[in-house]
Parts: structure tokens; C-alpha cells; sequence
């Protein structure tokens, strides 16, 4: 399998949040011991909650089409590795990491795209 579109290291920070974990006096009184990217998927504290919750927010709302899609992080830092099917998907991937508490920014690496390989094929045929 040839691989059309492939991306180096790409840091794309939430807009509107500022860097490191910062808590409004609303979200301190949850996260009094933990910071919001320690929390995990229930609540509980989960050094890789982030990437957890991140993980199934992406599951929930595009299932299998991010089967391929690795989900990790670096403190408050979401870092996305594996194959999507188009930019399109991975720009919505990315939007909606930056909406989950925590992330501050999202980070791409060696991310590989199949949708223009497809069209390729398809003109060639």
C-alpha cells in the first residue's frame, strides 16, 4: 500500500485555551488533586486520561473509520499516529480533540492519509 499523504510533526493548539493545565475556579473544585488531563474516562484519576477520553470521543462519534488512528499523549499534549482515510477527517479528528478538558494542543505525527491514493487509482484504471 502506497502512501499519498503523510505529515511530519504538526502542533495545532487549542484555540482560546491557554497551554499547560489551567483551571477556572468552576472546573478546581473537580480537579482539586488531579489536573484535567490526568482524569480519566469515569472520573477517577488515570495518568493517561486524556488519551483515553480523547480516544473515545473520537469512537463515539466516527467509529471504525478511526480503527487505524493511535491516540496518545504528553501531559496536556494530544499526539494522533496511524492511518485516516482523508485531511477532511483529520482536521475534525483535531477540532474535536481540542474540545475535550485537558488538551491543550493536538500534535500529528506521522499521520498517512488513503482517500487520494484511491482517486489515484481510480483515474489510472
Amino acid at each position: 500500500m502506497g502512501v499519498l499523504g503523510e505529515s511530519s510533526v504538526v502542533l495545532i493548539p487549542a484555540v482560546g485555551k491557554s497551554f499547560g493545565s489551567v483551571a477556572t475556579d468552576s472546573n478546581l473544585k473537580r480537579f482539586r488533586n488531579s489536573p484535567p488531563e490526568r482524569i480519566g474516562v469515569g472520573g477517577e484519576y488515570d495518568y493517561n486520561g486524556l488519551a483515553k477520553r480523547v480516544a473515545r470521543c473520537f469512537q463515539q462519534h466516527f467509529g471504525d473509520e478511526v480503527a487505524q488512528l493511535k491516540v496518545r499523549q504528553r501531559g496536556c499534549v494530544v499526539i494522533l499516529t496511524g492511518v485516516v482515510s482523508s485531511r477532511r477527517l483529520l482536521n475534525r479528528l483535531v477540532s474535536l480533540a481540542n474540545t475535550v478538558e485537558g488538551a491543550a494542543l493536538v500534535e500529528l505525527y506521522r499521520v498517512t492519509f488513503t482517500e487520494d491514493e484511491l482517486v489515484t487509482a481510480c483515474r489510472v484504471s
